[in-house]
């Protein structure tokens, strides 16, 4: 391919990061809203008769706070690594792009995997639609940036 030159399909690979990210960090935000009301539950739960503030700090017991903290940190990562390298796909850089959207790839997977395992139905967790989706973007962008658009990333 000559240089300057960017395919059209990496193109639309990088418009889909800039999507996928800014869904990721709308997913962060909320995430850590909702957590933050859980422990505020969890914390009254044992002041208070409310039946609801009891079952709450209960799941929270249960689930475990240490693996909302990762999955917390595994969403804010991935949000990063999906914007930049989008960015990168677009320069057609070789670390920028290939190099963190493979990163990106395989931490996502790796967070699909635990959010599925982890975390149960009641919690909104198991595998459904959204753990496929989870999985199928990222080992797409594998296949493609090992494959198809492995020579475009020439800086």
């Amino acid at each position: 391919m000559s240089e300057g030159k960017r395919p059209g399909g990496l193109t639309a690979l990088a418009v889909l990061n800039f999507v996928f990210g800014g869904v990721n960090a709308l997913l962060f935000l909320g995430m850590a809203a909702v957590m933050a009301v859980i422990g505020a539950a969890a914390n009254e739960a044992g002041e208070s008769d409310n039946e609801g503030a009891n079952e709450m700090a209960k799941a929270w017991e249960t689930v475990g706070v240490g693996l909302f903290y990762f999955i917390l940190v595994l969403l804010a990562v991935t949000a990063f690594l999906l914007i930049a390298s989008g960015v990168g796909y677009l320069q057609q850089k070789k670390v920028l792009g290939r190099g963190l959207g493979n990163a990106y790839a395989i931490l996502s997977i790796l967070y699909a995997l635990v959010y599925g395992m982890a975390v149960t139905v009641e919690a909104g967790g198991g595998f459904n639609i959204g753990t496929i989706i989870g999985l199928v973007y990222p080992l797409l962008t594998l296949a493609l940036l090992n494959t198809t658009f492995k020579h475009d990333f020439t800086r």
